[in-house]
């Protein structure tokens, strides 16, 4: 199967799956089911239904268990222009060497003033985008669907993106391996044959203020991966 017919498939698999019942994973009102990895204790904080992240310092909070398959909703918006954030899931428990952020993979949150800023500086923006890029980090491994930068970066098929303060809409299809993007609607980006596919999900500050709300999954069966497939258990 192509990638392209792949993207196709588990976009409409996610549809059917809606269906399913979806539980909160983030309950409006504190912290409850989330671990602060390596950051502040006030960079994370809840006002009024919404968790909202400073920026200050880079690092991640991430669910307090694992997840495998699932559907995964939510909704961002950055509080400042060029604002930088993400979506991590199959994640490691905590960071990876040298780095703030784990070894998994990245649903990226960047407001389009980044690239602008990029661009008016003379930089390479070839590289990335700001609707929706899905890609690996720190040694986690993914086949990007088209189009893609030729080694683990699927770019955006459409523009669906809003800039800030506006809110945007998330649907993260992650099954047996394969993730999809699905940004305001319609799905964009994503990958298959990813390594890992069972781990923490993780929520990304990185330098600016960011909010999220209306958090909720919906697990699917599982494909009952080998250990190897499975990032490891956070230690007591």
């Amino acid at each position: 199967m192509s990638s392209k017919n792949i993207l196709w498939w588990i976009g409409l698999a996610g549809l059917a799956w809606a269906s399913e019942e979806f539980r909160p994973l983030f309950n409006g009102r504190d912290l409850s089911g989330w671990v602060n990895v390596n950051t502040a204790p006030e960079t994370w904080t809840v006002s009024n239904g919404v968790l909202v992240c400073s920026g200050q310092p880079s690092g991640f909070i991430r669910t307090d268990r694992q997840y495998e398959n699932f559907i995964l909703e939510l909704e961002w918006r950055h509080l400042r222009p060029a604002g930088n954030s993400g979506v991590m899931i199959w994640a490691s428990p905590t960071p990876a060497t040298n780095a703030p952020y784990p070894k998994a993979i990245e649903i990226q949150i960047l407001d389009h003033q980044f690239y602008t800023n990029m661009l008016a500086a003379g930089k390479r923006v070839d590289w990335f985008t700001t609707d929706g890029d899905v890609f690996a980090i720190h040694g986690a491994v993914m086949t990007p669907f088209e189009p893609n930068d030729g080694r683990m970066r699927s770019f955006p098929r459409e523009r669906r993106t809003k800039g800030s303060p506006e809110w945007n809409h998330y649907r993260i299809v992650a099954s047996n391996g394969i993730v999809t993007l699905a940004v305001n609607g319609a799905v964009v980006s994503g990958g298959s044959n990813c390594v890992w596919r069972k781990g923490y999900i993780c929520l990304e500050s990185e330098g600016s203020p960011i909010e999220f709300r209306n958090i909720r999954i919906c697990e699917l069966p599982s494909s009952n991966p080998a250990p190897e497939m499975m990032a490891p258990l956070a230690e007591p």
